[in-house]
């Protein structure tokens, strides 16, 4: 019954984009340390592994990449998608300006942080990035298009995008949307978010206009850039251009390039996966105890804008601190320039980004994500039942605390176990096999550490103390 009461006080209590921990608690049969160091083992096995049967690559590399299927997209489906997309994001902007005001009564709070932010990585992680079939700014501006093609045939201006700018718009604006949804104040509330879609639905299409929107999606709407970056791990690509085509591969193999990124998305794919630790090292009481230290106030008591500041600084000096130890990495590989081998290793980080997201906001899934089926039928919060589901009962034993630590513990060593043959691959792609594997130390060094350090974080809000 506590457990029961607990729950149902976190329910009521919690704010949409903060609800990723669960109110149980579970009692590890080890203690911590052991989980730990048995994840860092099984990872430094796996590079052993490699090390010693892991062949040359070159020629494989680019049987790796070939398509194992592929196809085209029926145009009918391809408008449906489009259409779906255009129609619920005026649906959320909508619900989010004139339906009530209350997080769990109107769609906007959960449809955004749950099941678009959340829900969609995992499609885009786990099947394919669907984002290049949905976008609903990319479906408005075709429409735009269409619709003036008897006086104009291409809306853009296409004005030169600098080439120094690379993808540094889409780095600032994915900062400033993981501000948003962890530090900013009433970021549940339903017209902030319908307000903050304008804004970007705003600066989105003047993108498109000024620049193309090829040249934007790749460079600035964060939504393309990382769901792209997330679907390169994917079984099934999606290509837009023109006709929509899949195609089917090995998953992770999107992510093997012989091609290094630049730095402006070498910057963007670590600030993706800096962003998610801070998110969950926000949780853990290591946290709360440097606040009260700092401000002298528990977190959830103390002065807003103290406390904002104090996020606001971890949220920027996170990432920072990652950018700092991977390229400490790279440069011990012993090659130059660094530059060149940060875009060529930073894919191999992918799968962790990705596991720690799954491990982090599966519960959050699970459960706030279940608010979608009655919302659906009312999503304005007037009181509507249009599809006879706004008597849902939420479930709040889908998951508990156990599924979810073991949960994290399988994702997270699985995804870096997978960086570990994907950083392999690639430098066997690029040096010979001498160097190839001495240029790997480093970088283990680097993932078994972030293996111990993801767990630690991921066991404070679900764990018990260790048995002593």
């Amino acid at each position: 019954m506590r457990i029961v009461a607990a729950a149902l006080f976190w329910l009521v209590t919690m704010r949409g984009a903060a609800a990723h921990a669960l109110a149980q608690r579970y009692d590890l049969p080890l203690p911590l340390g052991f989980f730990l160091m048995g994840a860092g083992a099984a990872v430094a096995v796996s590079f052993v592994v490699l090390a010693l049967f892991r062949r040359n690559d070159r020629d494989q590399l680019d049987a790796a990449l070939r398509p194992r299927l592929q196809g085209a997209i029926p145009r009918f489906i391809v408008l449906c998608c489009r259409a779906v997309g255009g129609a619920l994001l005026l649906l959320i902007v909508c619900a989010g300006l004139f339906g009530n005001q209350s997080t769990f009564k109107n769609i906007a709070p959960v449809a955004v942080w749950v099941v678009w932010w959340v829900g969609l990585s995992f499609v885009c992680a786990f099947i394919g990035n669907v984002w290049v079939l949905i976008n609903p700014w990319t479906a408005a501006f075709k429409l735009a298009q269409r619709m003036a093609a008897p006086w104009r045939n291409d809306l853009s201006l296409r004005w030169q995008y600098p080439a120094w700018l690379g993808a540094w718009p889409a780095c600032a604006l994915f900062l400033l949307l993981a501000w948003f949804e962890l530090v900013a104040p009433g970021r549940d509330v339903p017209r902030n978010i319908a307000l903050a879609l304008l804004l970007y639905s705003a600066l989105t299409w003047a993108g498109f206009v000024c620049y193309g929107r090829e040249l934007w999606c790749r460079n600035a709407e964060v939504f393309s850039v990382v769901f792209g970056l997330f679907g390169r791990f994917a079984p099934v690509r999606f290509e837009g251009n023109g006709r929509c085509h899949w195609s089917l591969r090995p998953p992770a193999v999107g992510l093997l390039t012989r091609t290094p990124l630049d730095p402006s998305m070498t910057a963007f794919t670590l600030l993706v996966l800096g962003t998610v630790t801070v998110d969950g090292l926000m949780e853990t009481p290591a946290w709360a105890a440097v606040v009260e230290q700092l401000i002298g106030v528990q977190p959830s008591t103390g002065a807003a804008a103290s406390y904002m500041a104090l996020q606001t600084a971890l949220l920027v000096t996170g990432p920072l601190v990652l950018a700092a130890l991977y390229l400490t990495a790279v440069a011990l590989m012993g090659q130059s320039p660094v530059t060149k081998l940060a875009g060529q290793f930073v894919l191999s980080l992918v799968p962790i980004a990705i596991a720690y997201h799954l491990a982090h906001y599966f519960s959050m899934l699970a459960i706030a994500g279940q608010f979608i089926i009655p919302l659906a039928s009312d999503p304005f919060g007037y009181g509507w039942d249009l599809f006879g589901t706004m008597l849902y009962r939420i479930d709040i034993g889908l998951v508990d605390a156990r599924f979810i630590w073991y949960l994290s513990v399988a994702a997270i060593v699985t995804g870096h176990i997978i960086a570990v043959w994907i950083g392999h691959a690639t430098a066997y792609a690029v040096f010979d096999a001498a160097t190839a594997r001495r240029s790997q130390y480093p970088m283990l060094v680097l993932m078994v550490g972030y293996t111990m350090l993801s767990l630690w974080i991921l066991a404070q809000p679900i764990v018990e103390p260790a048995i002593k």
